[in-house]
């Protein structure tokens, strides 16, 4: 039996752990959009160093540097159709003053879990139209 795959689509999103929306680190915000949008899954890593051409995300803390303990870089994926991906793009225009967002597709071995998963969204969606 051959192993099924299935395009799907990763938004990666890299931002400070410094960087804030309102009272909130964007990152957090970022995945509460994401949940609220429907997304199916999402992952945040905190990073353990990384640079970028300038510093940025200064708005709550002064004088650190980029890999200081507390000022770390932090990534976000998340995983889905690329259709409900794109229901964030919004937020992220709006409110990612000091980060970057990346897109793209991927091949997922599509496992009894994930398949399970992919229904019970399908199914999710489809009650929600009507």
């Amino acid at each position: 039996m051959a192993a099924e795959f299935k395009t799907l689509t990763i938004l990666t999103v890299y931002v400070g752990e410094d960087v804030y929306y309102k009272d909130k680190p964007i990152y957090k915000c970022i995945f509460e959009e994401a949940r609220k949008a429907g997304i199916a899954g999402g992952t945040v890593f905190k990073c353990i160093e990384g640079y970028a051409s300038q510093k940025r995300g200064m708005e709550k803390r002064f004088l650190i540097n980029f890999t200081d303990p507390i000022n770390l870089p932090v990534v976000i994926q998340l995983v889905d159709k690329r259709e409900r991906l794109e229901r964030i793009y919004p937020f992220l225009e709006k409110n990612l003053q000091h980060g970057m967002a990346t897109v793209q597709d991927t091949q997922v071995l599509m496992t009894d879990y994930v398949k399970g998963r992919a229904a019970a969204m399908e199914k999710l969606e489809q009650e929600g139209k009507e």
